[in-house]
């Protein structure tokens, strides 16, 4: 090193001090300076203090770039966690020290917990939490100053507490010392140190780690803001997502809507409408008129028929909402469409349970509300141009003009066209109600309207027409409705429908004279009664009458009892006396008696052979008398 000596052994000395030579070397240099007589006592003193600054400086640098280091380090973590973290870990690094750890103060409780550590092996202290104020932790984490305690489990100075200090002790701490954390003028916690050793944590100690301290409270906080900032930027990003879905969902729901509108224009609203919430939901879906039975298609899954699915529909009819229900492994969706409290239908959709499914749903009754409205209203308007064509056709002062025959051939009924007109009999006060089961099942050349005091139908014939009408039985029968139809024989040409149906009105006549209510009947399938009805005049009627019953018929008027009756029953029952007692309500021994007074007075043979047959036609023309069917 001579190439860096002064001339005097002193300057020489000054200028290997700059290079904070170790403290080994530097005795060394001023033992051998000493003893040459080149320094004296003073010398000596003042260049050793010389070294012990330069040393402490040199500390210094060391420490204040290592905590420039850190603080760099620590600005630069964006995230919360990561901060905590890196924080212990630089501290517990800086200070050589068995454990750091940091405690963040929860004011609600007046507690201050540990937050992270580093260096820790047990659970237990690991979540120390303390009372502010109590213990080391506590003390310093009110923000009054930096606390210690050299050996805390045997320190009386400092108040303990049962589950801490078995913390403490269980992780074998003895030194403890630590720091309040600041930020924005509030005591946010504590940065600690600890050793399993006891021991006093000089001053310099103190220093670096309220420094720490500043740096790691700074870092923290503009962690947390940047956390804060991130979070608002996803909401603000999560809320710009979800508007743009809301706006992309409102412009779904605003061209459904034109849609649905176009449908109400279409000649087939219905099938339309059913269609186009197929198409928008990738779905199946059915309309169901009030009754549960499908309009349109029939139904090709279970779940239309399930009592589920009745209860949802009655559910949604009664909160106006779309109910969701599962059949199977099958999801469906139930709504019903109301007009003014008036069930018109349910719209019931399969393979969906969704909000979306349930807005377009929702959306979808509405219009098809309108739409049975629509319908009904054209329905009745049809049914009110059906009802006065009928009137016009069956009166027999009606002119067949041109203007009627093309009302007629609007609804299937040509003028040229064999036709058939039917007389339906049902109770009063279910004809309103067949007459509209018969509107909705009527085929295109079918014209149904209450016409006098029955049900009329007039349709053409094709090739499989029921001459009897027996389907309009079965048809009201299912709707727990009696009907008893009386049907003409075919004719051509509108002019001839009053006949046609003065002849159906006789046949219906003559099956409830004789008995037979709840069938269907034209005049072949009266049998005896129907040729009495169709030839015979009334001349040859008061001769038959009075050859084969005018005893029975002056004994009935003269003594007011009704043998004529009861004749009628017990032949038409077969000569059986049980079943004729029956039908007349009377009792086995009072029919015998009646039976004995008619062989008085028609003979023991009345009741066998042809003379049976003989009496029982002119019985059923009788009948047919009684009942005003023929003159």
């Amino acid at each position: 090193m001579a190439e860096h000596l002064h001339p005097t052994a002193l300057s020489q000395l000054l200028a290997n001090a700059g290079h904070q030579l170790p403290a080994a070397e530097w005795e060394r240099l001023i033992s051998e300076a000493q003893r040459a007589g080149d320094l004296d006592e003073a010398e000596v003193s003042a260049l050793h203090g010389v070294h012990d600054r330069l040393v402490e400086a040199g500390r210094r640098e060391g420490l204040l770039r290592l905590l420039h280091d850190t603080s760099t380090d620590l600005i630069g973590i964006r995230d919360v966690e990561a901060s905590l973290k890196a924080i212990v870990r630089r501290t517990r690094s800086l200070l050589n020290t068995d454990i750091s750890y940091l405690s963040l103060n929860d004011y609600e409780r007046g507690e201050s917990y540990v937050r992270v550590t580093d260096g820790a092996t047990t659970a237990a202290f690991r979540t120390i939490r303390i009372p502010l104020g109590g213990g080391v932790l506590g003390t310093v984490a009110t923000g009054a100053a930096p606390a210690q305690s050299a050996d805390y489990p045997r320190d009386t100075t400092k108040s303990h507490f049962p589950d801490s200090d078995s913390a403490v002790i269980g992780e074998g701490v003895k030194a403890i010392m630590g720091v309040p954390l600041w930020a924005g003028g509030t005591v946010i916690g504590a940065l600690m140190v600890a050793d399993r050793r006891a021991h006093e944590f000089d001053s310099d100690d103190i220093s670096v780690l309220e420094s720490i301290g500043a740096h790691a409270a700074v870092a923290l906080d503009n962690a947390r803001l940047f956390t804060d900032m991130s979070q608002t930027l996803d909401q603000l990003h999560a809320a710009q997502r979800e508007n743009t879905d809301h706006v992309r969902s409102l412009e779904e729901l605003t061209a459904l809507d034109q849609q649905l509108m176009e449908t109400l224009a279409a000649e087939d609203i219905l099938p339309s409408l059913r269609r186009l919430i197929a198409t928008t939901l990738d779905a199946r879906v059915w309309i169901l008129d009030p009754s549960g039975e499908p309009i349109g298609d029939p139904p090709t899954d279970e779940g239309c028929r399930d009592a589920r699915m009745r209860e949802a529909a009655a559910r949604s009819r009664s909160h106006r909402i779309p109910v969701p229900f599962s059949v199977g492994d099958t999801p469906f969706m139930v709504m019903s469409a109301v007009a003014a409290n008036e069930h018109m239908a349910d719209l019931l959709v399969a393979d969906v349970n969704d909000d979306r499914a349930a807005v377009i749903i929702e959306r979808s009754t509405l219009v098809l509300s309108t739409a049975m409205l629509f319908e009904r209203t054209l329905r009745e308007a049809q049914f009110r141009l059906q009802r006065e064509l009928v009137d016009e056709l069956l009166s027999p002062r009606t002119q067949i003009t041109e203007a009627l025959r093309r009302r007629a051939q609007r609804f299937g009924v040509g003028d040229d066209a064999m036709l058939v007109v039917r007389a339906v009999c049902t109770l009063p006060e279910d004809r309103a109600r067949a007459v509209t089961l018969l509107r909705r099942f009527a085929r295109p050349s079918q014209v149904v309207a209450a016409y006098a005091d029955v049900v009329c139908v007039v349709e053409g014939v094709t090739e499989d027409s029921d001459d009897s009408g027996q389907w309009v039985v079965d048809l009201l029968s299912q709707e727990s409705i009696l009907a008893t139809v009386g049907s003409s024989t075919s004719t051509c040409g509108l002019r001839h429908l009053p006949a046609a149906f003065d002849e159906a009105r006789t046949v219906q006549s003559a099956l409830i004279a004789l008995d037979r209510r709840g069938e269907a009947a034209g005049m072949p399938q009266l049998g005896t009664a129907g040729m009495l009805l169709g030839g015979v005049d009334r001349a040859f009627a008061r001769r038959l009458l009075h050859s084969h019953l005018g005893a029975l018929i002056d004994y009935d008027r003269r003594r007011r009892t009704e043998l004529m009756q009861t004749a009628w029953v017990y032949l038409d029952a077969g000569g059986g006396q049980k079943a004729a007692a029956d039908r007349l309500h009377i009792h086995p021994n009072t029919l015998r008696q009646r039976l004995d007074r008619i062989d008085d007075l028609l003979g023991d043979d009345w009741r066998v052979g042809g003379r049976a047959l003989d009496i029982h036609i002119a019985l059923q023309l009788w009948r047919l008398q009684e009942h005003r069917v023929t003159d």
